[in-house]
């Protein structure tokens, strides 16, 4: 199975090892008979300069979104079985179903569905008070906004890679947390993934604020396995009788 983890933005956007950082830390979740493949948006050239370089946080993911739809048409074409968009934004998700037949998975549409399965009172954290509202229309998009305690921002900055601290950065996704509990919430979906699972453990998150604390990037790995071994499924000859 080959799968395609199509990064939010230009290979010069995640240089620095971010990029290699990201395969690193997603590998993991991969079965055995998987290969995860690192993609990238086109550059600002190649894309009349759409794809500028932004903060990691930002809120600006969903500028990108109509760069989506041609890279994932490009990825069936490169034989790929599959693409997890790398932002929990989701940003082109619904235009590129339309284009392709492999599955396109969202980790924050994923995690959402799986927070739903899981708690009755759900939270989210995100990098920063500019990128809530694409979550907010993504809650109300998967029919949890009753469901749904709210979103608590994290509001620090996201250095360059090599000058993260992955303490201060999991400090911070857990006080957004603890915050998001005491106003009742029994499951935390983390938005960001420059967070979980690139600096942060989930793990660690739930351990100290008392609730699930959800790994999109798990999450979203497994969920493309498996759409791709129920396509195949769905193909397989009948066996005589």
């Amino acid at each position: 199975m080959h799968i395609l983890l199509l990064l939010n933005g230009s290979r010069e956007r995640y240089a620095g090892g971010a990029d290699q950082a990201r395969r690193h830390a997603w590998a993991p979740y991969c079965a055995a008979g998987t290969r995860l493949e690192i993609g990238y948006l086109p550059g600002e050239a190649e894309s009349g300069g759409l794809s500028r370089a932004y903060a990691f946080g930002a809120g600006n993911a969903m500028t990108l979104a109509p760069l989506y739809p041609d890279r994932c048409v490009q990825a069936e074409r490169d034989g790929f079985d599959a693409v997890v968009i790398h932002c929990c934004s989701d940003p082109g998700l619904a235009e590129a179903r339309t284009r392709v037949r492999i599955p396109i998975v969202g980790p924050g549409e994923t995690m959402l569905q799986a927070a739903a399965l899981i708690g009755r009172r759900i939270g989210m954290t995100v990098p920063s008070t500019e990128s809530m509202e694409p979550h907010q229309a993504q809650v109300r998009s998967v029919g949890l906004a009753s469901s749904f305690v709210g979103i608590e921002p994290i509001n620090r900055p996201v250095c360059a890679y090599a000058a993260q601290d992955p303490r201060a950065m999991t400090d911070a996704v857990v006080a957004a947390a603890q915050r998001l509990v005491e106003r009742g919430a029994d499951v935390i979906c983390p938005s960001g993934l420059a967070y979980v699972p690139v600096r942060v453990k989930a793990r660690e998150v739930a351990d100290r604020v008392g609730v699930p604390v959800l790994d999109p990037a798990l999450l979203a790995v497994r969920t493309a396995e498996m759409l791709v071994e129920a396509l195949r499924g769905s193909h397989a000859p009948t066996a005589a009788t």
